[in-house]
């Protein structure tokens, strides 16, 4: 019934309707509450911009994020990957300041025209990161203190005690992926997922107190489900922001390895080829597009694998809630392979009321049955 009445109006009317009541049901069950901050006046708003970050610039990753059975999960969820989103943005928001109101960013871009050197842009991220873990407090010197992503991570970082070395490995990985105008190998193209995603979803597990290492062997199980999900998740981000990277950065997201199987001579050949439509090289192009979907399939079979294992550990069901951005990228790996793997294809990524309404069911489906 919902949908028919919907579906009645203009498909923009239509979605319109479909946000604000989706806005409606959903956000007004699932309050998300700022921690509690003794100098007052900053966490409500910080806690309100991570949530826009996510929603604009990563929005397969927002509804998870409100899915998450606890408060103290759901904050820790959209600081760290606000922090993940912010440290990627290859150009300043708009105007300069902690607001996105007015920015044209894109995902894993940033605003044409301000660009900011990305050597800048990642000892900034480094600088405010040791600070917390520094224990620097005095306002007036503390890089965190004047960025809304990290004020909320400070408190974030302690009330969890996050390990640093997975903030360390995702700002390592956008530091290898500066000059990385073409991975040699899917194995160098997984390791990055792993370094990027990987270590975001290991975040998300510990703010929902489940954390790895040799006090915690009991979780090994977890976490080897989160590697699998992290390399899904790494491998169909790629492939998302594929075309939008190659314009801006002329970055090709077809590892070397897999241009020789399928006899693409180099990177700017495929780019240029590609811009004056060879068909022969579009065919080529889905192959290896095709491969590395397969694989990113692969590992999400395998972390299903261990669902059942999961499903026994006492923490098994709040691992599960973490894990639920596996069907969203799930989702985008059904279509891209309904568009015959074709990454060029515009109305791939024009998604719908009707794909839109899907992937959120699923999520949601997923989230009451604690099924990833």
């Amino acid at each position: 019934m919902l949908v028919q009445r919907f579906m009645k109006k203009s498909p923009t009317a239509a979605k319109r309707s479909f946000d604000k009541y989706r806005e409606i049901s959903v956000l007004n069950r699932i309050a998300i509450t700022p921690p509690r901050d003794s100098s007052g006046t900053h966490m409500q708003t910080d806690l309100n911009h991570c949530i826009q970050l996510v929603q604009k610039y990563d929005p397969s990753g927002y509804l998870p994020g409100l899915l998450l059975p606890s408060n103290e999960g759901r904050v820790g969820y959209f600081a760290t990957r606000a922090f993940w989103i912010s440290s990627g943005l290859r150009y300043r928001e708009h105007p300069l300041s902690n607001t996105i109101a007015k920015s044209k960013q894109i995902a894993g871009i940033g605003e044409q025209g301000i660009l900011v050197p990305d050597d800048e842009r990642i000892q900034m991220w480094k600088n405010g990161m040791h600070s917390i873990y520094d224990d620097e407090i005095d306002g007036s010197t503390a890089a965190w203190q004047n960025n809304s992503v990290l004020r909320l991570l400070n408190h974030v970082i302690r009330e969890h005690n996050l390990s640093q070395r997975y903030f360390d490995n995702i700002l390592f990985g956008r530091e290898k992926d500066v000059d990385m105008k073409q991975y040699p190998t899917v194995k160098s193209l997984e390791d990055h997922a792993l370094l990027s995603c990987g270590s975001l979803l290991n975040l998300a597990l510990e703010c929902m107190g489940i954390y790895q290492g040799e006090d915690h062997d009991e979780n090994s199980i977890i976490f080897e489900t989160a590697k699998h999900i992290g390399l899904t998740h790494g491998l169909a981000n790629a492939l998302r922001q594929s075309v939008p990277t190659a314009a801006a950065t002329g970055k090709v997201i077809v590892p070397q390895e897999l241009c020789d199987k399928y006899s693409i001579k180099s990177a700017r050949y495929l780019l240029s080829a590609l811009s004056m439509g060879d068909t022969t090289c579009k065919i080529h192009l889905q192959s290896a597009v095709k491969d590395i979907a397969m694989i990113a399939r692969g590992h999400l079979e395998t972390a299903r694998e261990m669902s059942n294992s999961l499903q026994k550990h006492e923490k098994g069901s709040l691992a599960a809630a973490t894990f639920l951005p596996a069907l969203a990228s799930e989702t985008f790996l059904d279509r891209l392979e309904d568009h015959h793997f074709d990454l060029t294809d515009r109305s791939l990524r024009s998604v719908g009321f009707i794909e839109h309404s899907k992937c959120a069911s699923r999520l949601v489906l997923g989230s009451i049955k604690t099924k990833y």
